[in-house]
């Protein structure tokens, strides 16, 4: 399956270019990350990781690969609003950018970025 145009799989973090990809990306903002627990090596979706931030509620993957077909799945299905919601995080973010001093008054869209 193929992302949606603007949506792409990167590592997470630019430091690690050999990690493997487990970040679905819309215009810097990450709305899915994979992850492999340490304790049993199974990989687990964090979806809306935008909304919910880290820690937030997650899916298990059968495997990495499942895991990426899945989380493209649900990237396409949902592509809309996490359009509209990217697009929030952007205005919010510009707002922030144009005026750090009014950080305090600027509603961020979602809880947990504030």
């Amino acid at each position: 399956m193929t992302l949606p145009s603007g949506f792409h799989w990167s590592t997470r973090s630019a430091s690690l270019p050999e990690d493997l990809p487990t970040v679905i990306v819309c215009d810097g903002v990450w709305v899915v990350a994979m992850f492999q627990r340490v304790d049993n090596g199974r990989w687990v979706a964090s979806l809306d990781r935008h909304r919910n931030g880290p820690g937030g509620p997650s899916r298990p993957c059968s495997s990495y690969e499942q895991g990426r077909a899945g989380a493209e799945m649900w990237v396409t299905r949902h592509e809309a609003r996490l359009r509209d919601d990217v697009d929030q995080i952007r205005r919010y973010r510009d707002a922030v950018q144009a005026n750090r001093l009014a950080k305090a008054s600027i509603e961020p869209p979602f809880g947990w970025m504030g």
